[in-house]
C-alpha cells in the first residue's frame, strides 16, 4: 500500500508542477528570459498559452489534489499500532512542498506585479533631458499581472531608454527615450519579441 501511495503521490506532484509551470509559462517565463538576456520572436510563442491558462491551473489543482485525497485515505485506515514510516513522512513533504511550488508558480504573476510595483524606480541616464523625446506606444496582448512587467523591461533593456511606464488601462508604453540610440521601430519591435505586438498611438 506504501508503495501504491508512494507512486501516486509523486506522479500526482509532477503532474501537478508540470501543469502549474504551463500555467505561468505565458507571463513568467518571458519576463524571466527577458530578465536573463534572452531575446527572440521565439519568446513570443509562448503568451499563445494564456487562453489555456485556466485548463492548466484545473489541471494542477486537480492532481495534487488526488495524491492528497489518496493520503488522506491511507491516514484514516484501520488503526494499528504501526509507527509512521521514514516513506510516510517523505511522501508528506512532498505533498507539502508540492503545495507551495504549485501555489507559487500560479500565483507568480500577481507576485511579480507587486515586486515590481515595489521597487520601481526612474532608470539613470547621462543624456540631457532636453534631448530625450517621448512616444506612446498601443500594446496588444496585455491579460496577466506580468505583462505589463514584461514589457516594460523588454523595452528598458534597450540602450537609450531612459524610463518606460507600461499600463495595462489604457492599455499603452509611454517611453522616454533618446532618438541617438534607439528609434520608435526598436521599441515596437522589442515588445512585439516578446509577444505584445505594439504600434505608435496617435496624438489625441
Amino acid at each position: 500500500m506504501s508503495t501504491s501511495n508512494d507512486k501516486t503521490t509523486r506522479w500526482g506532484v509532477a503532474a501537478a508542477l508540470g501543469a502549474a509551470i504551463a500555467a505561468s509559462a505565458c507571463c513568467t517565463i518571458p519576463l524571466l528570459l527577458v530578465a536573463l538576456g534572452v531575446g527572440g520572436a521565439w519568446i513570443g510563442t509562448l503568451t499563445a498559452l494564456e487562453p489555456f491558462r485556466p485548463l492548466f491551473i484545473v489541471l494542477a489543482l486537480g492532481a495534487l489534489g488526488y495524491a492528497g485525497y489518496r493520503e488522506w485515505r491511507t491516514a484514516r485506515g484501520p488503526d494499528c499500532d504501526c509507527e509512521i514510516s521514514v516513506s510516510d513522512r517523505l511522501r508528506r513533504g512532498l505533498l507539502v512542498v508540492g503545495l507551495l511550488a504549485v501555489a507559487g508558480l500560479i500565483a507568480s504573476p500577481w507576485l511579480i506585479q507587486g515586486t515590481a510595483s515595489a521597487k520601481r524606480t526612474p532608470a539613470a541616464s547621462t543624456t540631457a533631458p532636453s534631448m530625450m523625446q517621448v512616444v506612446v506606444l498601443k500594446v496588444e496582448g496585455m491579460t496577466c499581472a506580468a505583462c505589463n512587467v514584461t514589457v516594460q523591461k523588454a523595452l528598458t533593456n534597450l540602450d537609450g531608454v531612459q524610463t518606460a511606464t507600461v499600463t495595462f488601462e489604457p492599455p499603452q508604453a509611454v517611453v522616454h527615450y533618446d532618438p541617438a540610440k534607439v528609434a520608435p521601430e526598436d521599441l515596437m519591435r522589442a515588445t512585439t519579441e516578446v509577444g505584445y505586438p505594439s504600434k505608435l498611438k496617435p496624438s489625441s
